[in-house]
C-alpha cells in the first residue's frame, strides 16, 4: 500500500489563503475599528488614564495639605499661645497697646 501524499503549500500561498478567508478580514477590520475609529479607541483610553493618574495624584496632595491643616487647627484650638502667635503673624493683629511694624523687602535687596 502506497500512501497519498497531500500537495504542499508554500507559505506564501497559505498565507494569501488565510487572509483571504472572511472571518480574519472581519476580525480585522473589527480590530482596527475598535482600535483607531471609533469615539473610544485607544488613543482616547489612555489618554483618559493618564488624566485620571493625575487626577490621583492630586486628590493625595489634597489630602495630604487637608490633614496637615486638622492637625494645625488642633494645635490652634488647644494652644491660646499658639492662636495669638498665628494671628499676629498672618493676619498682623495686635493688641491694643501696640504699633506694627511691617517689613517688606524691595526688589534690589532680595538679589542680596
Amino acid at each position: 500500500m502506497h500512501k497519498q501524499m497531500k500537495p504542499k503549500l508554500d507559505f506564501n500561498a497559505s498565507f494569501w489563503l488565510f487572509v483571504q478567508n472572511r472571518y480574519f478580514i472581519t476580525g480585522l477590520f473589527g480590530l482596527v475599528w475598535v482600535s483607531f475609529i471609533s469615539d473610544i479607541d485607544l488613543i482616547f483610553l489612555m489618554k483618559s488614564q493618564r488624566q485620571l493618574n493625575a487626577y490621583h495624584t492630586e486628590a493625595e496632595h489634597f489630602e495630604v495639605r487637608i490633614e496637615a491643616m486638622r492637625r494645625d487647627l488642633d494645635d490652634l484650638s488647644s494652644d491660646p499661645a499658639k492662636l495669638e502667635r498665628f494671628a499676629r503673624e498672618r493676619y498682623f493683629m495686635k493688641k491694643p497697646d501696640e504699633d506694627v511694624f511691617r517689613i517688606v523687602p524691595t526688589k534690589d535687596t532680595e538679589a542680596l
